[in-house]
């Protein structure tokens, strides 16, 4: 199932995330805590020890919010390109590259689905955060993804995991995760009083449509399985108290990012990140 109106969903997109966009990198919230963990040290093997290839020369950014990634990857490239719809996001991001006098990082307000790049550009592309989660249309993402991507390219980004402990929890969620099993379902996150929806994926069918767009999966590393395996409520994975509950999502949270890598946290964590190679 995909998300519906589009135009509406993405103007609440924006909204939401611009207006966290300025607090984003500080959160401590065991959910951004963990999160941000595992997104080092996806950067750290990508560009520092190469573990899938490189050194890159364009490395993009597709839905790069506050730009921590992007930043990152100037680092180790000869240009870093960020896009991202929400222009609070990117003066946030703006900052930061003003800070660090990058001179190889171009940030664009923009469309992951109509990119404005000539074809085959980038030798490595980024979307973490779950961007492909928000987009209705997500092929279109995946279709332009591969257009302004190099032969052996790599593609690395996040989405959002149909099977996971929690749905052993949520009723709701489950039953609609059973209506299809083959395919994805509608996914509700909840943060500071409002409700997101998301694209989940099935495994079967992620591969699908990286095949389709012409891309191998390398290898998928997983998040957020020990977090679900109780019934812990998801208030306090973004609960900033130091009661038990959230010294316990933060420390499954941690054994997470350590063995995102293997089973069972790469199969069925809440979400999951995708390295795949452009192979034509």
């Amino acid at each position: 199932m995909k998300i519906p109106d589009e135009r509406p969903h993405l103007a609440e997109v924006r909204e939401f995330y611009s207006e966290i966009s300025y607090e984003y990198d500080g959160r401590r919230e065991a959910y951004f805590v963990n999160l941000h963990r595992l997104f080092a040290r996806c950067l750290r093997e990508i560009f520092r020890d190469g573990r899938f290839g490189g050194p890159f020369d364009t490395v993009l950014d597709a839905g790069c919010g506050t730009g921590s990634q992007v930043l990152y990857a100037a680092n180790f490239c000869r240009r870093a390109i960020g896009v991202d719809l929400t222009p609070g996001a990117l003066k946030v991001a703006g900052r930061k590259v003003a800070a660090r006098d990058l001179k190889n990082v171009r940030l664009v307000v923009g469309d992951v689905t109509r990119l404005s790049l000539r074809d085959r550009t980038c030798d490595c592309v980024l979307s973490l955060g779950d961007v492909i989660g928000h987009i209705p249309n997500y092929e279109a993402m995946l279709a332009e993804v591969a257009r302004v991507s190099k032969p052996g390219a790599l593609f690395c980004f996040e989405c959002e995991n149909k099977w996971y402990p929690g749905l052993l929890w949520d009723r709701k969620e489950r039953r609609a995760a059973l209506r299809d099993r083959g395919k994805g379902h509608l996914r509700v996150w909840e943060f500071k009083g409002k409700a997101l929806i998301f694209n989940s994926f099935a495994r079967g069918e992620i591969t699908a449509l990286l095949s389709k767009h012409g891309f191998t999966i390398l290898d998928i590393y997983g998040f957020d399985f020990f977090t679900y395996l109780l019934p812990i409520p998801d208030k306090y994975q973004f609960s900033d108290g130091s009661g038990w509950q959230e010294k316990t999502v933060h420390a499954l949270g941690r054994v997470d990012v350590i063995l995102t890598r293997y089973f069972p946290v790469n199969r069925f964590g809440y979400s999951e990140v995708i390295f795949a190679r452009r192979v034509d």
